[in-house]
């Protein structure tokens, strides 16, 4: 092509985006026919294109965002595209999609987003043109559009700005034009409401001028009233004033005996507080003296305790000293008769020696005996402890297995009802029956319990396992059926434990992070164990560390679920090649379904097999233990009779050795005590020396109280003295108050009088002013109505009163029986004729915009609307054509409307007809079918496809909802376009093709192979060598 631009694609690579790991693709000039399975990602391609020409991901008919484009074994997506350049060179664009951010590169320099944009615009490359991009979610979108819609679109896809532009601003002038049409309409019928209220009022407006006229005479005659008010006001004023004055001198005498009078009642007010003062003084100097004397009082009273105390305590020790002796003298007597009885004592000291020894050697045997009693004992204790050890433990156990039972009973009622029922019934089924795992497993560690419940439903958690189909049947007859419980039960599988073996845990296995397997966390009955073997794979299922997190797809191949410590992971593989992998990532929770209880029916034999042994050989111990204590019981009793000889001995010898003691004890007593004996004629002389010092302390503090006495008595009088005068003082200061309240009073009357005078005068003068003040506002007022009324001097001898009054009176009744209210109708009357004029010309400035845009849009329309009519004549043409070449009629109308000018409400009106023997339908989803729409999208976008110039285009399955027919004949009109029309590249993308088409040398064919087992290095000149050999083989 001579005009070519450039833009062409040469080359597409992507790298983690969407499906693909990664991808390159290079197109040629003419059809791209892209082929590939459902699923197998050409949409992919498509996004890829527009992502990375700078498209928005709406425009690929996905409302994603782009960082949900990444593969998810990848960080980030890399989309790569080299566009050909108008002088056979190229520029790369990529751009690289990471998780919160896109990157972009031309020429592997990072440039900004704008920068594409332009490198993009110069190419003439527009992603949200249909023309040029058409995702397969856009065709159906297409029948939805309404008339005004296509039209619009149609517009934006031939390219053309000005055209766009013109249509943007021929609808907006018309809202305009038509928006002050109304405008102009609104104010007409406005202004002749107006004029119709104005009509209306005149009337009124002529009686408003006769009574205008009887308010001016009443203002006249009002004026000349405040002329004779202000005269009789002066009269009075004068009269008031003179009073005033008399009122004021009467005051001044008043004021000043008051002032005497006040003088004297501060000096009786002085000589009072002096006095209350002195009062004051006396009270404190007498209350001191009361404390004082109190201080005294109990000073004696001390001293004659003091005294008592002394005379009590010498006659005390008086008769204490005669009671000791007394004492000495029986101490006397005990000591003579204890040293007589130490005397007649005899020797005892052989005798207890011979007894000892006899004692010390059957001691000798019975400890001997004992050694082996108690070594006996010992060992009896250690076994009975062992026994109770063992015992406490068997309860702990049971005590454990029964608290399994409690939290079954308490979350699955009926799966307790039927264990209860079943261990007593135990014994009427044919084999063996298994308690459900959620009592029967017993987990090695409490940290492991979330990975089984996880693993394993709560439903095989409660089943029952049965080895025998009889029992079974019969178990859920009774228990299910007549007992109603709702339980689950399961046969035993035909598999033996040993077929279900966990995979051997290799290096390669452990490299990717594989540490053990589900089976090997806990234990449990045998046929309890196969079930969960055979429903929940738990021989298979890993568990593993951190490093299966780098190596997902390498354990989702030994099995499709295994567990980290924070994370259940499972994988699905996608149907296409079993090659793409969707992982699901779970956090691991506790469900709290198994009991944190261990199985210990092991432990509770092995205790119960402890006790019988302990209990054996503490029977043994104890008959030996009987043998020893019967030999003990014969050496006592002889022990016995040499103690109680040996006793008798001892206790002779012991009354002699205490009567020895008590002798020495009682010469020592009698020794002390012989000290401790007083002198009484010395004590007698201390106690007197003590009475005679508190008697001379008793004087001075009798001499002191006395002192004090009379000072109080002194100051009592002083004070009663003082306290007399104040009353005095206070009975004066009474009297004089009387008498000046007397004289206040007097003095309050004669100013209230003095004030209410003033307030006469005052008011007199106020007025006086007033009225002045209003004849003198008035004057220009009424002489503007009757400048004649005060050519005439002033006076009220012309006129009298009440003449006035009685004007006044008649004039303004005849005002209150006219009590319409003219003002606010005059005001209403001259508001109107303003606003009518207002009107008037704001119509005329409305009138003139009106022409003006109407001139405007008439020259618009003349160099917007020819070129629009011949691009949909045009596309009308190659629209039927098109719809001939399908034995079909359909065509293109421009819809302009009853009104030429009605530009909002243009369109483009697509009609067809499929059948012979029906009549042309407008476009709509309601009269045609899928197929029947989709064909009218293709052509339509084909039939406008030759008025924008662009350098590829891409169309994604267009043969949705087609049958084989039209299918075929919409893949050779596009073939057709992308040969022989402007457009140097097409891409065209389908699930499948249809078998002989025509080919041509500007076509090529892409088919997508997504699969695991796709050699990515295929020698295609060999394979072609192969394909050539075996079809010579098959002819021969």
């Amino acid at each position: 092509m001579s005009d070519y631009k450039g833009g062409r694609i040469i080359r597409i690579k992507l790298k983690g985006f969407m499906t693909y790991d990664e991808l390159e693709i290079r197109p040629k000039s003419g059809l791209n026919l892209i082929i590939g399975l459902n699923g197998s990602g050409k949409s992919s391609i498509m996004a890829a294109i527009c992502l990375g020409l700078g498209g928005k991901p709406i425009h690929t008919g996905r409302s994603v965002q782009s960082s949900e484009l990444i593969n998810f074994k990848h960080s980030k997506a890399v989309i790569e595209i080299d566009l050909e350049s108008q002088h056979g060179g190229k520029e790369t664009i990529c751009r690289i999609i990471e998780r919160d951010k896109s990157l972009w590169y031309l020429n592997n320099s990072q440039v900004s987003y704008n920068e594409i944009i332009s490198i993009v615009k110069k190419y003439n490359i527009d992603m949200g043109n249909l023309c040029q991009f058409l995702p397969q979610e856009k065709v159906a979108e297409f029948a939805k559009m309404n008339k005004k819609q296509r039209l619009e679109n149609m517009i934006q896809a031939i390219g053309e700005p000005a055209l766009v532009k013109s249509f943007v601003d021929l609808k907006k002038l018309r809202n305009e034009f038509c928006a002050l049409e109304k405008e102009v309409d609104r104010l007409g019928n406005s202004k002749n409401s107006e004029i119709k209220m104005n009509e209306r009022l005149k009337p009124d407006i002529i009686k408003h001028n006769e009574i205008f006229e009887l308010k001016s005479e009443l203002k006249a005659l009002k004026i000349k009233k405040k002329i004779i008010l202000f005269k009789d006001l002066k009269s009075k004023a004068k009269i008031s004033r003179s009073e005033n004055k008399k009122f004021q001198k009467a005051i001044s005498d008043i004021t000043n005996e008051l002032n005497h009078l006040e003088a004297k009642k501060l000096h009786l007010l002085s000589n009072s507080r002096n006095y209350l003062q002195e009062i004051s003084e006396l009270n404190r100097k007498i209350l001191n003296l009361l404390q004082t004397l109190s201080r005294c009082s109990k000073d004696l009273n001390h001293v004659h305790e003091e005294v008592d105390n002394a005379k009590i305590t010498y006659q005390h020790r008086k008769t204490k000293n005669e009671e000791e002796k007394a004492k000495l003298c029986e101490m006397e007597r005990q000591i003579e008769a204890l040293k007589i009885a130490v005397q007649n004592q005899t020797d005892l000291k052989e005798a207890i020696q011979k007894v000892n020894e006899e004692y010390t050697d059957i001691n000798n045997k019975i400890s001997e005996l004992h050694s082996v009693i108690e070594n006996l004992k010992v060992e009896h204790s250690q076994l009975k402890y062992k026994k109770e050890s063992c015992m406490a433990e068997k309860e702990k156990l049971s005590n454990e297995e029964k608290r399994k039972f409690e939290i079954v009973e308490r979350r699955f009622p009926d799966t307790y009802k039927a264990i209860l029922w079943l261990q007593a019934n135990q014994s009427s089924f044919r084999t063996n029956v298994s308690l459900p795992g959620i009592i029967s497993i017993n987990v090695h560690s409490h940290n492991n319990r979330k990975f089984i419940e996880n693993a394993i439903s709560l439903r095989d958690l409660l089943l029952f396992v049965f080895e025998d189909q009889e029992d079974l049947q019969r178990f859920v007859k009774i228990v299910k059926e007549e007992k109603k419980l709702n339980v689950n039960v399961a046969l035993v599988p035909k598999e033996k434990l040993i077929d279900f073996q966990s995979p051997p845990l290799t290096p390669e296995i452990r490299d990717v992070g594989v540490k053990c397997f589900m089976k090997d966390l806990f234990t449990a009955p045998d046929p309890v164990m196969r079930v969960l073997c055979k429903l929940n794979r738990v021989h298979r299922i890993p568990l593993c560390d951190e490093k299966s997190e780098e190596n997902i797809e390498r354990v989702l191949n030994i099995n499709s679920l295994f567990f980290t410590p924070l994370e259940k992971i499972m994988g699905k593989r996608s149907q296409y090649g079993n090659r793409n992998i969707s992982v699901r990532k779970d956090s691991l929770k506790s469900r709290n379904m198994l009991p944190n209880i261990k199985d210990n029916s092991e432990a509770v034999r092995a205790i119960e097999e402890s006790i019988k042994e302990t209990e054996k050989l503490c029977d043994e111990l104890n008959s030996q233990l009987n043998l020893h204590l019967s030999n003990l019981r014969d050496f006592e009793k002889s022990r016995e009779a040499i103690r109680n000889r040996k006793h008798q001995l001892n206790e002779n010898g012991r009354k002699n050795f205490n009567i020895q003691i008590k002798l020495v004890q009682l010469i020592n007593m009698y020794e002390k005590k012989q000290r401790d004996v007083i002198d009484e004629k010395e004590e007698r002389n201390i106690v007197t020396q003590k009475i005679c010092v508190s008697n001379k302390r008793r004087k001075r503090i009798l001499m002191e109280s006395e002192r004090l006495f009379k000072d109080f008595i002194q100051a009592k009088k002083k004070k009663a003295h003082l306290i007399l005068m104040k009353k005095i003082l206070e009975s004066k200061l009474s009297s004089l108050k009387t008498k000046m309240s007397d004289i206040q009073a007097s003095l309050n009357e004669k100013k209230k009088a003095f004030d209410e005078k003033t307030a006469e005068y005052t008011s007199l003068k106020e007025e006086m002013i007033r009225i002045y003040a209003e004849l003198g506002s008035c004057k220009t007022e009424v002489a503007c109505i009757k400048p004649e009324l005060f050519n005439q001097p002033i006076s009220s001898q012309d006129i009298s009163l009440e003449e006035v009054n009685s004007k006044i009176t008649r004039i303004e009744i005849l005002l209150e029986t006219s009590d319409e209210d003219f003002d606010s109708v005059l005001s209403e009357y001259k508001k109107r004729e303003t606003a009518i004029i207002n009107i008037e010309e704001e119509i005329e400035e409305l009138k003139q915009k009106s022409e003006s845009l109407k001139l405007t849009i008439q020259q618009i329309k003349r160099n917007w609307l020819p070129p629009l009519q011949a691009h949909v004549e045009n596309i009308n043409n190659k629209f039927s054509n098109y719809y001939k070449f399908l034995q079909c009629a359909g065509e293109i109308s421009l819809d302009t409307t009853d009104d030429s000018d009605d530009f909002p409400n243009y369109g483009l009106q697509i009609k067809l007809k499929y059948r012979i023997d029906e009549d042309f339908m407008e476009l709509s989803q309601t009269h045609h079918s899928g197929g029947e729409c989709s064909v009218a999208a293709i052509i339509f976008i084909l039939s406008l496809q030759e008025l924008a110039e662009v350098p590829f285009r891409c169309i994604d399955e267009i043969n949705q909802g087609m049958d084989a027919l039209n299918e075929r004949k919409m893949y050779q009109l596009v073939a057709e376009a992308a040969i022989n029309g402007s457009c140097s590249q097409y891409f065209l993308l389908t699930p499948k093709l249809l078998m002989d088409l025509n080919y041509h040398k500007d076509i090529a064919v892409h088919i997508i192979y997504n699969s695991p087992y796709l050699q990515t290095k295929l020698d295609t000149e060999k394979h072609i060598k192969i394909q050539e050999s075996n079809k010579r083989a098959d002819f021969v």
